[in-house]
């Protein structure tokens, strides 16, 4: 944003960021959940070779995929769909061109994050975050202040850099994580396996990353589409800011999951990490810093400033929400139970529909439309995850009370190694009768 605001046609460019991360980010999806995948499963060498071979694959579907709708005549089809305007559709389409490799990148440092998470190796992945923030810096000011670039072109090229310098760190702090991982041939999991937890995330996450491209239709709908648009990509990024810390937490939770009183400690860490966000985001707000961050620097022309420092007011409880969403969807994985999130993510969007569809209704500010729609959809989720948590939870027990009752529990076989606790769900012995 920073960088946008250094060139010209800022208020079309916001709008075409707006475009471009719906995009992307949509056809990314595929790869972003072999995050929580690698992290729950990836136990052994053997598990780690067949989430290779499954990761590998993924990346070169999401590029295929990505490129097919970039360099054919489906991005027009794309872009009228979403009722964008065609400066902004024009502006949009050679950094997403540029953008090709970016799903790829994305799939392989994300597999490989996950490993490490389960082994409680953590530091790096704070060091390749570093990594990546620094290159954007680097490549972005730098073609910003000594070539004529569009800005869209510059930040497109800066965001393949980071990205691409962060996978390429995370693959060589990884190397040391994967030789000391246990070799268990019986862990081995085929493609068939892997596709049956992976593919339940994957189709949640596409679901949930239609939301971009849902609101930013909805903007071009308001009455000012562009400076709505531009306004709500310049709020976006620092909304985006304040939400990162609770994206992290599923994983955390992955990790860390206790059936016990463990559990207890993790929700009440990610409600004090939203909490203290969305009072952060208060503070921000009334202090008028958010305002100062968008004219200074961002550089963002006045009435989309403005208008992005109501869309602020309108999301101060979505890092909280968020938090709360988070653990539930942390402890279902940890349980295997996957399919938990297509539903919270079906009433999510449902949710974000009927609120966008009351503001548009209404008459209201895109901005306030888009924000607490927003909010509510991901409101409507959270709830949606922990009415399925509670269900699963009363059923299990009713179950574990029968097989108490029958025998002497079989013990599991425990696949969980290094810093990270064992898996809540585990696969049972062999020679157990299940």
């Amino acid at each position: 944003m920073a960088v946008l605001g250094l060139k010209p046609n800022i208020t079309v460019n916001n709008a075409a960021m707006l475009l471009l991360f719906a995009i992307a980010i949509f056809i990314e999806s595929p790869v972003i959940d072999l995050l929580s995948t690698s992290t729950t499963l990836g136990t052994t060498r053997e598990r780690w070779q067949s989430l290779s071979q499954f990761a590998w694959f993924m990346m070169g579907v999401v590029t295929i995929t990505h490129a097919g709708v970039m360099f054919t005549p489906l991005y027009d089809a794309v872009v009228e769909l979403m009722k964008a305007k065609p400066e902004v559709a024009d502006a949009a389409k050679l950094p997403l061109q540029i953008m090709t490799p970016w799903s790829a990148l994305v799939g392989w440092r994300r597999y490989l994050q996950g490993i490490m998470i389960k082994q409680g190796v953590t530091r790096p992945i704070s060091v390749g975050t570093l990594v990546r923030v620094l290159m954007i810096a680097l490549v972005g000011f730098g073609l910003a202040f000594t070539t004529q670039l569009n800005g869209l072109v510059i930040v497109a090229i800066g965001l393949i850099c980071s990205v691409g310098s962060e996978a390429m760190f995370i693959h060589f702090a990884s190397r040391p994580v994967i030789a000391k991982l246990p070799s268990d041939p019986d862990s081995h999991m085929s493609v068939k396996q892997l596709s049956a937890f992976h593919f339940p995330l994957t189709a949640s996450t596409m679901l949930m990353l239609t939301t971009p491209v849902i609101i930013a239709s909805a903007l071009n709908r308001a009455p000012s589409p562009l400076i709505a648009s531009a306004a709500w990509q310049v709020a976006g990024s620092l909304i985006w800011i304040f939400r990162s810390m609770t994206f992290a937490l599923p994983e955390a939770v992955i990790s860390l999951y206790d059936p016990g009183a463990g559990k207890k400690l993790l929700l009440r860490f990610c409600m004090i990490v939203g909490g203290v966000l969305s009072l952060t985001m208060i503070v921000f707000h009334f202090a008028g810093i958010d305002y100062l961050v968008f004219r200074h620097i961002y550089n963002a022309e006045s009435e989309p400033a403005q208008m992005a420092k109501i869309a602020i007011l309108s999301c101060v409880a979505m890092p909280i929400v968020n938090a709360l969403m988070s653990y539930y969807r942390g402890a279902l994985t940890a349980h295997h139970i996957t399919w938990a999130r297509i539903i919270g993510i079906a009433v999510g969007l449902v949710s974000l529909l009927v609120g966008l569809g009351v503001g548009i209704k209404l008459g209201w500010l895109g901005v306030i439309y888009a924000g607490i729609g927003s909010t509510f959809a991901v409101l409507m989720e959270a709830t949606a995850l922990g009415v399925c948590y509670r269900i699963w939870s009363k059923n299990d027990a009713k179950k574990q009370a029968r097989l108490d009752a029958i025998a002497e529990p079989c013990p599991p076989v425990n696949l969980g190694v290094g810093g990270g606790a064992t898996d809540p769900a585990p696969v049972l012995s062999p020679d157990c009768d299940d």
